[in-house]
């Protein structure tokens, strides 16, 4: 079970319960108060505290992990908007939940959970790359021609035309994920199925990320009926876990 010290901190961060639902944030955290205009039951980031606070989450995420770890997993702490650096650039990867723990045999492991709905993974790497040298061109200074670089760089050994196609969220959500000091990384990828999900673009989103791991140096990893229920992808020269999961969550 994961320490009531980082749970009750995690439940205080989302938001509290109240009899109308889940109530967003608290004053003092600037980070979540800025995002209260995307708070909105049946989309992402309702959707991720509602699956932590109401539905169970933390014994479901530990059972996705039994996908990738082949031992008892202790989740220990997690905190929301978790932002992790992962070069001298700007922001880094923001997690919509960063989740710690240790095995049985006390490895480390750190769990970075994207939330979706139906929400894309937003722009390709060459509509990111082209703004970026629209910006050079203007005369205005950006890192991002470098940063693209070395993300593009830390996920391929071979940098083909066809990666530009990919989405750079998946790019640096890779990178974001194994940044941090851990034994075991876990890419987490939780698709919820609420009243406002839309099951074309939640199609559109799975081809992009697969296409994303087929170009990727990776492997899947199978269950004993012989299916793929995760990835694993070499990121500069660190292993990530990749899990892609669709999460039940309709209005009980």
């Amino acid at each position: 079970m994961i320490e009531d010290c980082g749970w009750a901190e995690l439940l205080r961060s989302f938001g509290t319960q109240t009899s109308a639902g889940i109530k967003y944030g608290v004053p003092g955290i600037p980070e979540l108060a800025q995002r209260k205009k995307h708070w909105k039951a049946g989309r992402s980031a309702h959707s991720i505290a509602d699956f932590i606070i109401n539905r169970g989450g933390e014994k479901r995420i530990a059972k996705l992990l039994e996908r990738v770890v082949p031992e008892e997993v202790v989740l220990e702490k997690a905190k929301p908007e978790f932002e992790v650096r992962f070069d001298k650039f700007g922001h880094g990867r923001v997690h919509d939940l960063g989740v710690f723990g240790k095995t049985h045999s006390g490895k480390s492991i750190f769990i970075g959970i994207e939330s979706k709905v139906d929400e894309s993974f937003n722009r390709t790497i060459s509509e990111v790359s082209l703004k970026a040298k629209a910006k050079l061109i203007a005369g205005k200074a950006t890192n991002a021609p470098e940063r693209i670089e070395n993300l593009l760089k830390l996920n391929f050994h071979n940098i083909e035309p066809s990666v530009f196609d990919l989405k750079y969220q998946l790019l640096y959500a890779t990178a974001g994920t194994v940044a941090v000091e851990c034994d075991i990384c876990v890419l987490l990828i939780l698709v919820f199925k609420t009243h406002l999900y839309d099951e074309l673009k939640a199609l559109d989103n799975y081809r992009d990320y697969l296409q994303f791991i087929a170009l990727a140096d990776s492997s899947e990893i199978l269950n004993d009926e012989g299916q793929a229920v995760a990835h694993r992808i070499s990121v500069g020269g660190k292993e990530l876990f990749s899990i892609y999961e669709n999460i039940l969550l309709r209005e009980s």
